[in-house]
């Protein structure tokens, strides 16, 4: 099953591809690399959702066995990032003061909190589950949504043009637990599509920071290793697409 169900996942991974990525492939890929050198980003969600397996992943090291909740700030040293590009290239991005946090409510709104571990970053990664898209608990009055709440607020604190990029992980599991790939699918972006809908609204007015969300797999290497491609290039095409409006405008 887990063939099939690979290449049903890249399916999944085109509905939630930021629009225009596949535009002009070998300058987006050199804009990235540029771009992407020497990077600050931040790790933020809420507890469980696979924020230090994202770190180990990015390292290239074994996801963590047992879950560990980050109660401080955590910096991780920095480190680069080797990724495989669909064109058979392969690029070295280097991440520079990595930072993650615990997941809890009171440990995102404390003073040494969520805002302390974005503040200086140049890209903030959410992560939630796909049992959170599925649960959709992004609507109003649930956790993912009082996140988005409070990413609007922080976003003025944050660096100028710093970006946000939603991770949702443990598609594998939804992968393995259905046969109907198709009604999965179907199910999947009719799920994506309101959860990007609802992300737009809430940060508006600064919805063009916001690049997309991509489903991925910390536990599954080869999908998480397509995720991440598409990661690292929807944010950068996002960055481009609003660079070149800006010019028009």
């Amino acid at each position: 099953m887990l063939p099939m169900a690979l290449t049903t996942f890249r399916a999944f991974l085109m509905l939630t591809s930021f629009p225009g990525i596949g535009e002009d492939l070998v300058r987006l890929v050199k804009g990235a690399l540029d771009w992407w050198s020497g990077k600050k980003i931040a790790v933020i969600g809420p507890t469980a959702s696979g924020k230090d397996s994202f770190l180990s992943r990015l390292q290239n090291q074994e996801i963590p066995l047992v879950h560990s909740n980050s109660t401080m700030g955590e910096t991780v040293k920095s480190f680069d990032v080797k990724l495989a590009l669909s064109n058979r290239q392969v690029i070295n991005i280097t991440c520079k003061g990595v930072i993650n946090i615990g997941g809890e409510a009171d440990y995102r709104d404390a003073p040494s909190g969520w805002l302390s571990v974005c503040k200086d970053a140049d890209v903030v990664f959410y992560v939630m589950t796909v049992n959170d898209l599925s649960k959709r608990r992004f609507l109003r009055g649930r956790r993912i949504r009082q996140d988005l709440d409070w990413l609007l607020t922080a976003l003025p604190h944050l660096k100028r043009g710093a970006l946000i990029h939603i991770l949702i992980n443990k598609i594998d599991e939804q992968i393995e637990s259905h046969t109907d790939y198709r009604a999965l699918a179907g199910e999947l972006a009719e799920e994506l599509s309101e959860l990007d809908q609802t992300a737009k609204e809430v940060l508006h007015p600064y919805e063009a920071r916001y690049t997309g969300a991509t489903l991925i797999s910390m536990k599954n290497k080869q999908i998480y290793t397509r995720g991440i491609n598409i990661i690292f290039r929807a944010v950068y095409s996002a960055l481009h697409e609003t660079e070149k409006r800006r010019k028009v405008a």
